[in-house]
């Protein structure tokens, strides 16, 4: 594949386009259904879809029975009606009247559940990472297109207003020409281990198109922690890294990356099968974006710039947290705040802004089905998709041993090759295969 020619086309930008599905009263219900039922489906996706009455819950589906209960639960608490329960997305697809379907399955689901609903001309809600592969992403942008459906992907940390004004400070000259961009993410995480599979889970049916895996857990847990296998994702640098390189992205206006180049590796047995650390070099143009991650608990001499993204300028650095931001200008001048910048979770504070962001994209996509337009959807899959691709790039010149990933190894490295599209498990098929 034509790297350039490859990864242009999947990032098109989205366009406004004649819908399948319309409607005609301004707050008739949205009928929606949910493909994954975890911690993030069942406590955050669910209760913000209905916190702003404008969509109907017709279905849940997971492979995990258990997954349930917390849904049913909040639906029942809410004198809502009982959902019908799938453990096949395709079937629960074909139920008549559903409009629009919400996927926060694993990673490795999603490029199948997303093209399947597209053929359906269901609206989709998207969680990130966008997808495994880089050429899941090609095939997945051309369903969209060729459906015309309204895509929302779940980056809500745009929806906080805190790039819009950085890039407003940055565009005025304050901070002076941004000669880098170091984004940060030092988060200690827990220990997995391997444990039968519970009865309550379909684990063929959860591994799907990516090859059959341990079952790997939370010591205290029965829940599959599938961010801890390779296969299904990328680790915490794909799934949680993006959203802070999404939002360097966008207050810089970057794209593509021209190079990616990645050192990394594990000092902590923690039973994961993803590094514990990793620094990652994007070079976009004369812009040198730095990526850094430590999951053992790394300390900053300043706490609260520990995630984050800092933007350092010939006048002035700024930095970026959560749900603020903070100026250092140049002469030792007294730092300029703009709210809270550490990362705290859950305290209420946290819980509060991250829900309302959420909220906000649920209607965002709400005001979209309606307008029959993605014109004013703030995070497309055309924009994410820039951004996985970016982290699959860099996870990429870790993986292959390469550390760099080029224009030139992405055309010609058979081990990159194999990874940009990869196999299958039998009796799944790769989309990327039908285009």
């Amino acid at each position: 594949m034509n790297r350039r020619d490859f990864l242009q086309k999947t990032s098109i930008a989205s366009v406004s386009l004649v819908l399948p599905r319309i409607h005609t009263a301004a707050e008739q219900k949205i009928k929606i259904a949910i493909v994954g039922t975890g911690w993030f489906g069942s406590d955050l996706l669910l209760p913000n879809a209905l916190a702003g009455g404008k969509f109907e819950i017709l279905a849940l589906c997971d492979v995990n029975q258990k997954a349930f209960q917390k849904s049913l639960d909040l639906l029942q608490k809410a004198g809502l009606p009982r959902p019908a329960i799938y453990s096949d997305y395709r079937k629960m697809y074909e139920m008549p009247g559903l409009e629009a379907v919400v996927i926060s399955s694993p990673t490795h689901w999603h490029a199948l559940q997303f093209i399947d609903a597209c053929k359906k001309g269901l609206h989709v809600f998207l969680e990130k990472p966008v997808c495994f592969d880089i050429a899941e992403s090609k095939a997945m942008m051309t369903a969209h297109q060729k459906a015309g459906n309204v895509v929302v992907v779940d980056f809500e940390r745009v929806q906080f207003g805190i790039n819009e004004k950085i890039k407003a400070y940055i565009d005025s000259g304050e901070a002076g020409i941004i000669r880098q961009v170091m984004v940060n993410l030092h988060s200690p995480e827990g220990s997995v281990i391997e444990k039968p599979v519970p009865d309550h889970l379909d684990f063929e049916a959860f591994c799907g198109p990516a090859p059959k895996q341990k079952f790997l857990c939370d010591p205290n847990s029965d829940i599959p922690n599938w961010r801890a296998n390779a296969a299904f994702g990328h680790g915490t640098m794909v799934d949680w890294g993006s959203h802070y390189l999404h939002n360097a992205r966008k207050v810089m206006g970057l794209g593509l990356p021209d190079w990616v180049m990645t050192t990394g590796g594990s000092l902590k047995n923690t039973g994961q099968e993803q590094p514990d650390y990793v620094d990652v070099h994007f070079k976009y143009g004369s812009l040198p974006v730095h990526y850094t991650q430590r999951n053992w608990g790394y300390q900053s001499p300043n706490p609260d710039t520990n995630i984050g993204v800092w933007y350092l300028g010939e006048k002035a650095t700024v930095f970026s947290g959560e749900f603020g931001w903070e100026v250092y200008p140049e002469g030792g001048k007294p730092k300029i705040n703009h709210g809270e910048i550490g990362f705290k979770p859950w305290t209420e504070e946290f819980n509060v802004k991250m829900n309302e962001g959420i909220k906000k994209q649920f209607i965002e996509w709400y005001n979209g089905i309606m307008a029959k337009s993605n014109k004013h959807i703030s995070a497309p899959l055309s924009d994410a998709i820039q951004t996985n691709t970016a982290m699959i790039m860099a996870d990429l010149a870790y993986r292959t041993g390469l550390g760099m990933i080029t224009e030139n190894n992405l055309e010609t490295d058979a081990a990159v090759s194999k990874l940009l599209k990869r196999e299958y498990r039998k009796g799944y098929k790769h989309p990327y295969d039908n285009l």
